[in-house]
């Protein structure tokens, strides 16, 4: 079994793999829970699935971008858990899991997952609908009604994510389109990634991992 921890965004999700197939799946989405719910839904979720610890094989963790404090907290849990137990860590992009998400994607041409980064700014990517697979680099995009242009003239993009709601009246490009529903980083859609990660054995380095923070964070002392 793996245990697959994201607190990326606004509250955390925990959620147990096996085989390829989630087992177990928890989320709270009270805003920035991580600090004080993590280690609970972590027991909460192994109890559920009947899992003791030392029947782990892996810990997987959403590696950002994202939140600071959550992105913080997640990482050094996953790797706290995998250092005691003995076994591989594993990571994925939280935009990545984020196009999991998707309940459809046959009415347009690309995927543009947007995490909120304060005022009118997102972390963003660019996946291909189809085959999921990133074809313009994650960033933190400042939003103005020229954003994306190049892309957007190329095909529909499908916009969505925390991010994408400040971005609707402001991106009126004709190939832009909006998911209404609101749409979190939660660790279950992660399981088709990790699972091929494990088989792979594509592990992180427990020793000199870290968050994908994506832009400098500032902090008054």
């Amino acid at each position: 079994m793996i245990l697959a921890i994201d607190a990326s965004t606004t509250g955390c999700s925990v959620a147990v793999f096996l085989e390829g197939k989630v087992v177990v799946s928890l989320e709270s989405k009270k805003d920035r829970s991580a600090a004080e719910s993590l280690t609970l839904m972590i027991e909460k979720v192994l109890d559920l699935s009947a899992c003791k610890r030392e029947d782990l094989k892996a810990v997987a963790v959403a590696k950002g971008p994202g939140s600071y404090t959550g992105l913080r907290i997640a990482v050094s849990t996953a790797k706290g858990l995998a250092f005691a137990l003995g076994i591989p860590l594993l990571s994925y992009g939280t935009l990545d899991a984020l196009c999991y998400a998707i309940p459809y994607v046959d009415a347009v041409d690309f995927l543009c997952p947007m995490i909120d980064a304060r005022r009118m700014e997102v972390f963003c990517g660019f996946y291909d609908a189809k085959t999921k697979e990133l074809v313009q680099d994650i960033s933190a995009e400042l939003v103005d009604e020229n954003s994306f242009s190049d892309i957007l003239s190329k095909g529909k993009v499908l916009f969505f994510g925390e991010g994408s709601a400040k971005c609707k009246g402001v991106i009126l490009h004709e190939n832009a389109v909006f998911l209404e529903e609101v749409i979190y980083p939660e660790a279950r859609t992660a399981c088709k990634m990790v699972s091929e990660k494990m088989e792979k054995g594509e592990f992180e380095d427990l020793t000199s991992f870290e968050p994908f923070y994506l832009k400098e964070y500032m902090f008054k002392k």
